[in-house]
């Protein structure tokens, strides 16, 4: 029979909690994989037994979440898996991963969706959930299954690190997604402003004789969006 292991009180951390939105310096006694007290402030009193860990005044929270993971799997398991993917975001204090679509073959398919689900649960040491294309092929010119997508287990909708120029397969990605309760998460960059950018725009740019991106590659996307949203309504998260 395995021994239970002892209780693990972290010290002097900075406790961050989003729920309340309190963020200040105290302690956290875990039992197993329960959080059984938390001070604010001094020590009020360490259980017999347990491990005390000193957190030197580092961030102590929950885990965070990669809103854009570009993994490998399937289609560059030679350049990133899923397996390795989370034990980076492990190791960072990241426990959930959102993949984006743009692999090999796009996740624009429910049995693309449902590999990486089963792929995860194989090998995944954090959570991983699959955001699935926004348009057929990442092309931008033709909408997805949301609904299909969404009952094989996408949590989103987007088309990765490129944009969605058409206004109106926009319009109605976010219909759709209203209707269904969807996310879209949607990259804001007008492609024709960016160009060949490297840098942003101005003198420095220049100087180095480098293409510069203007600011407003970002700000006319984000604010078209904005307008549509307001025409539409739904979910919607901007990735810059």
């Amino acid at each position: 029979m395995a021994t239970a292991h002892p209780p693990i009180l972290f010290n002097n951390a900075r406790l961050v909690d989003p729920a309340t939105g309190r963020d200040g310096h105290g302690s956290l006694l875990v039992e197993g994989a329960v959080i059984k007290d938390l001070d604010w402030g001094a020590v009020a009193g360490v259980p017999e037994g347990a491990e005390i860990v000193d957190c030197g005044g580092h961030v102590l929270c929950p885990g965070l979440i990669d809103m854009r993971a570009f993994v490998g799997e399937p289609g560059a398991e030679h350049r990133e898996t899923l397996k390795t993917a989370s034990e980076a975001a492990a190791a960072g204090g990241v426990t959930t991963i959102v993949c984006m679509p743009d692999t090999n073959p796009i996740i624009d398919d429910p049995a693309i969706v449902e590999f990486v689900q089963r792929r995860a649960r194989e090998t995944a040491i954090v959570n991983v959930c699959p955001a699935a294309a926004l348009t057929k092929g990442l092309a931008g010119k033709e909408m997805t299954e949301f609904g299909l997508l969404q009952q094989a287990g996408a949590i989103a909708f987007t088309d990765g690190a490129r944009s969605v120029t058409n206004a109106q397969i926009m319009r109605r990605a976010l219909t759709y997604a209203r209707d269904l309760d969807a996310l879209i998460l949607h990259h804001t960059e007008d492609p024709d402003l960016v160009a060949d950018g490297v840098m942003n725009a101005g003198e420095r740019a220049s100087r180095l004789g480098l293409a510069g991106v203007p600011r407003e590659a970002e700000v006319i996307m984000l604010e078209r969006d904005l307008r549509l949203l307001r025409l539409t309504g739904g979910r919607y998260h901007a990735a810059m």
